[in-house]
């Protein structure tokens, strides 16, 4: 059985579940707290968790700075461990099976084509790969080698509504055309928590969860897309900016003065010499380690820092001056 026996009813049908969960997995208005609690709640309960702690805040971005303020003082413990996917598999995939084994299989794979949502994914995409960047270089200078595992270890807790839409939608799809009613209380958990909740972290301690977007801005071809404008923004004025569905963002942060000076104490760099704006320092990093040079200077106008790695060869400021000059022209 495939797809093209589908009735004109259920192919009808498959359209208005893909537009029914889109409009609650990407929405604009803001969460009812009460509501977002209580269905987060309700899978902590489902997942025969204690209940933790609720925490509300603005945006994905501020859920990051909760944790980061525990991190950063090393406290952790408050948190408890991730809820990870494979504590998810109990609401998730326990329902996929359920439902994958009463449907043919070529049926299977010609339906999961028609539910995928690709703005969804961009959505979650894009907006991931922005905090990563972000918060990627704060943990890294406060954790070092650490900031991946953390990165990682926070993603693992985070459920995003948008991720959830094409696989919902499905079963939204399937219960109700094939009369699998009885499957419908699982899908009510996942449905309350797409339609109440942003992103959300969820740890053994504590639950974050981060309110709607405000805006979210798309091109013809329905990719994320802002012309002068945040393709996706929130109330605390955190924003997405992308160009037809591409993120534009630098792939690093440009550090001040005052955090060049922090990066390099930390690393004990020594100033071997200074000329004009240029600062030539030193890194031994421990024994047997070959030690580094880098040139350090600040434009005089603008204020902007920039760091050169230069050879060891170099032992006055002008030298290494002249080379990084030469090297531009």
């Amino acid at each position: 059985m495939s797809a093209d026996y589908l009735t004109p009813e259920q192919r009808a049908f498959i359209s208005r579940c893909r537009e029914k969960w889109q409009h609650i997995g990407l929405s604009t208005e803001p969460i009812n707290q009460q509501q977002a609690t209580d269905a987060v709640r309700a899978i902590y309960t489902a997942l025969e968790l204690t209940e933790p702690e609720i925490i509300i805040v603005d945006s994905p971005n501020a859920g990051f700075e909760y944790i980061w303020n525990l991190l950063k003082v090393d406290s952790q413990t408050i948190l408890g461990d991730a809820i990870n996917s494979s504590h998810w598999s109990n609401i998730y995939s326990k329902l996929q099976s359920y439902l994958l084994t009463r449907l043919p299989v070529d049926l299977q794979t010609n339906l999961h084509s028609l539910f995928d949502n690709h703005l969804a994914k961009e959505y979650a995409k894009l907006l991931q790969d922005q905090l990563e960047i972000q918060w990627g270089d704060v943990l890294e200078e406060h954790f070092g080698k650490r900031n991946s595992q953390l990165i990682k270890n926070i993603f693992s807790s985070c459920r995003k509504p948008e991720i959830l839409i094409a696989g919902c939608s499905y079963f939204d799809f399937c219960i109700q055309s094939f009369n699998y009613q009885q499957f419908e209380n699982q899908l009510f958990i996942l449905e309350d928590f797409v339609k109440n909740c942003g992103w959300t972290f969820f740890f053994q301690n504590i639950a974050i969860i981060s309110n709607h977007c405000t805006t979210i801005n798309i091109d013809s071809n329905n990719h994320l897309h802002g012309e002068n404008t945040p393709a996706v923004a929130f109330t605390d004025g955190y924003s997405l900016n992308a160009h037809h569905g591409k993120i534009t963002l630098q792939r690093k942060r440009k550090l001040d003065d005052l955090a060049w000076t922090k990066l390099f104490e930390k690393m004990n760099a020594v100033e071997i010499d200074s000329w004009e704006e240029y600062k030539l320092l030193r890194v031994v990093e421990g024994t047997n380690v070959q030690p580094k040079q880098f040139l350090k200077v600040i434009n005089p106008n603008t204020g902007e820092v920039q760091v050169f790695r230069v050879s060891m060869r170099f032992i006055s400021a002008i030298e290494a001056a002249r080379w990084i000059n030469q090297r531009k022209t």
